[in-house]
């Protein structure tokens, strides 16, 4: 690391660097004992009282430490949820406390600081390419990668040295299918960076022994309060310890707990015992990595459940994916996306391999979904956002989806 590179990531990147590297040979007992006395010190200043997005949308001054000019700044979420949030972020400490952790993520597919990405993600309006000199990475639009320009881009990537792909999960094939998968196997990707949405079934893994790439995946929000790494020993999520406080409560959705954050942050606004919305499926075996909590999957409260015949709402993954993407079920189908238009019922939209056998694709499906009544749709493909990122689950029952076509 240069003396440059040093200065760029600042002291609070290197104090959580030496806490991430010492919480990872911890015992349970020595993380209990680091996260309960900051999350009392939490609940002594706000109480114990769960807390949403309305209480900071309300009472954001209530929940903000060392809320001085210059000291720290207003932030949003992106409002994926259907709730903008605005809050404080501390100005200085927090970027580089997110590259501590962010990096140390990345780091297992081999990645250092500043090493040059090509991201794959957001909206650049008509600009094709724009290079961010500071962080070393080329952002590529998603809606200027249109068929006229496509040519463009393939050219461009052949000029690039090594470089990691950052994207979301959904949108790593369509970058494939774009520039198309001979030129892809060419490129000089060193690794891939994939944003905290959850995988389809058996795509990562596929993805991995098909190109030989590794990837890197993560779970995080907007609000800072707690971050996951997944796995790539036992593919579940990890949550660093020291970043901030997690709790699984109970739900009303079967086999999932609703996620619980409380942010360490000392600047800014502070989150106490914060509803994300988010369930979390329980880890089903030990891992050797670390004692840090664990969950197998994380589910967003609606994108990811469904409905069955009797009402009830249930995990998505729980059915459709779990055990079957450790197997070589998903060999028989290239993408896929479920849809719910009716309570109790299910329609499966599949793009199966060119040696997909459907009949045992149909049964395996039936088998391990019992509890809905299931339509199967064979498509060519599985349609894109603008953004590139596709829905592995469309709920219609509720108004804010899109229906696909």
């Amino acid at each position: 690391m240069t003396a440059r590179t040093a200065w760029l990531l600042g002291p609070s990147y290197f104090y959580h660097r030496r806490l991430i590297e010492e919480s990872k040979s911890w015992s349970a007992a020595e993380i209990s004992q680091y996260q309960e006395a900051r999350l009392q010190r939490l609940l002594d200043r706000y109480g114990s009282q769960t807390t949403s997005k309305v209480d900071y949308q309300n009472n954001l001054r209530d929940y903000t430490r060392w809320d001085l000019p210059l000291l720290t700044h207003m932030v949003r979420t992106g409002g994926t949820s259907g709730q903008i949030l605005r809050f404080k972020a501390d100005t200085f400490a927090r970027r580089q406390k997110e590259r501590a952790y962010i990096f140390d993520v990345w780091s297992q597919v081999g990645f250092a600081p500043y090493d040059l990405r090509v991201r794959y993600a957001g909206d650049l309006h008509r600009e094709m390419f724009r290079y961010n000199r500071f962080e070393n990475v080329w952002h590529v639009s998603p809606g200027a990668t249109v068929d006229g320009e496509l040519d463009s881009l393939r050219r461009w990537l052949r000029t690039l040295p090594p470089f990691f792909l950052h994207v979301y999960p959904s949108s790593l094939f369509t970058f494939v299918d774009l520039v198309g998968e001979k030129l892809f196997r060419s490129l000089p990707v060193r690794g891939v960076l994939a944003a905290s949405e959850m995988f389809p079934a058996g795509e990562q893994l596929r993805f991995e022994q098909e190109f030989g790439i590794k990837i890197a995946h993560w779970y995080g929000h907007s609000e800072y309060a707690i971050l996951a790494y997944c796995c790539r020993e036992c593919r579940g999520f990890h949550f660093y310890p020291t970043y901030g406080h997690v709790e699984f409560l109970p739900s009303d959705i079967d086999e999932c707990r609703r996620v619980l954050a409380s942010s360490f942050n000392r600047i800014g606004t502070q989150f106490v015992r914060y509803e994300t919305g988010d369930l979390a499926v329980d880890a089903a075996a030990d891992c050797s990595r670390d004692n840090f909590l664990r969950a197998s999957a994380i589910l967003g409260r609606s994108q990811e459940t469904f409905i069955d015949i009797s009402g009830r709402r249930r995990s998505l993954f729980g059915y459709a994916f779990g055990d079957l993407d450790h197997d070589a079920f998903y060999d028989h189908i290239r993408d896929i996306q479920f849809v719910q238009d009716q309570a109790g019922s299910l329609r499966l939209r599949i793009v199966a391999s060119p040696t997909g056998n459907r009949e045992l694709i149909e049964r395996t499906f039936e088998q391990h979904i019992p509890l809905a009544k299931l339509d199967f749709e064979y498509v060519s493909a599985i349609e894109r956002s603008p953004s590139g990122k596709r829905r592995y689950f469309v709920d219609l029952l509720h108004a804010d989806q899109e229906t696909p076509r």
